[in-house]
């Protein structure tokens, strides 16, 4: 994921004389009707910080806002975070402006020793996050002319949220695996699966050459537990469906009405296997496999006439709200629902409406899942 870090120089300088610089101001303005004998420092060399991987693999963003001592050299001296963002953040602002170099402060002709305040400003680079942003709103929920379960039709607000663009990678889970030892393949406990869990790795390594295809053969806890790791959590059903229409109305697939094959890995009587996420094309909410690949974890639980008496805003089957269905997961028994077809079901499990269940021991080869955020 590429990002970009932007540097808001110097918004902020607090100087001994108490002169503040505005927003809007240039380092070495002085605010409208304020005189000052002072003239701020200006910068020589402010260094670029280095995005922390564990922010840019949870996707952190936020302001580091510093305070330091700018000596009569121009050095930063005496830096302390006035910011608790955590994840690495403070840490590597921080070590950024330490290497950072200043023309000192400046009264009557002669360098002083001031007191400023800097932010650095860590934003992912929108267009390359793995997160997509589905603006709050109602869509219209389920088909009339479907499955029995996807009946009636029905309006549903959900608040905003992101969604991720891809199902979870190998490569991606092998992090969480890896971190978190009762989850990897020979220890995680027997209640949590159905026994073939991971069964295409190799003990804790998955198949070599697939690390960027989506991970299979995990249980609906496990994709929890993952979700968890990552501050995320699992769609609800109806946050999937929003997404996966990609803004359009009452169409059966994310591009329209009918199937087609190089737009999604579905089964279709030839030889098929599993994709790299991001092989076929994204749909109208830059969403990649909203079709086809692999079928993906739910939150909720899997009711079959839910839709005849489903709460209108932000509706989780099983539980009174988002919030109770995520804590304590490790105790749900209920059947989940699925989204989406996979590589291994037909076209009319392909469509966007369509809903299926497991147990949430469960894995196979062609279930998968992805997260979302609010």
């Amino acid at each position: 994921m590429k990002t970009t870090i932007t540097l808001t120089t110097l918004i902020y300088f607090l100087l001994l004389s108490s002169t503040v610089l505005n927003s809007d101001q240039t380092p070495g303005q002085l605010p409208p009707n304020q005189k000052s004998e002072v003239t701020p420092p200006r910068i020589k060399n402010l260094v670029k910080p280095v995005y922390p991987q564990q922010a840019k693999r949870l996707e952190k963003e936020g302001t580091v806002k510093l305070q330091a001592s700018i000596d009569i050299n121009g050095i930063p001296k005496n830096i302390v975070a006035l910011t608790t963002l955590g994840f690495g953040l403070e840490a590597a602002a921080i070590e950024a402006l330490k290497q950072s170099t200043f023309h000192p402060a400046i009264k009557n002709g002669k360098p002083i020793k001031v007191t400023v305040q800097i932010p650095f400003d860590f934003k992912l680079d929108s267009s390359d996050s793995k997160m997509v942003y589905i603006n709050a709103g109602e869509f219209q929920m389920g088909s009339e002319i479907g499955n029995t379960d996807e009946k009636p039709i029905h309006t549903v607000y959900l608040d905003a949220f992101y969604i991720d663009k891809h199902e979870v990678t190998n490569a991606e889970y092998k992090q969480f695996v890896d971190a978190n030892p009762k989850w990897g393949k020979e220890q995680i406990p027997r209640e949590y699966h159905d026994g073939y869990y991971l069964a295409h790795w190799n003990g804790n390594d998955y198949p070599i050459g697939k690390d960027n295809h989506p991970v299979v053969y995990v249980s609906w806890y496990a994709a929890m537990a993952y979700a968890q790791w990552t501050e995320k959590r699992l769609p609800t059903e109806a946050e999937w469906e929003k997404a996966a229409r990609g803004g359009l109305l009452g169409k059966i697939y994310p591009w329209g009405d009918e199937i087609d094959p190089t737009k999604a890995n579905y089964y279709d009587a030839t030889n098929k296997e599993l994709t790299p996420v991001g092989t076929y094309p994204e749909n109208g909410y830059g969403l990649y496999d909203m079709a086809g690949n692999v079928r993906e974890w739910c939150l909720d639980s899997y009711i079959a006439y839910y839709y005849e008496n489903s709460p209108k805003q932000n509706p989780v089957a099983g539980s009174i709200n988002i919030q109770e269905a995520v804590k304590d997961f490790i105790k749900m028994k209920s059947d989940r629902a699925l989204r989406g077809g996979s590589w291994l079901n037909s076209k009319h499990s392909s469509r966007v409406t369509n809903r299926s269940k497991r147990a949430p021991t469960d894995t196979n080869p062609n279930e998968g899942f992805r997260c979302v955020k609010r």
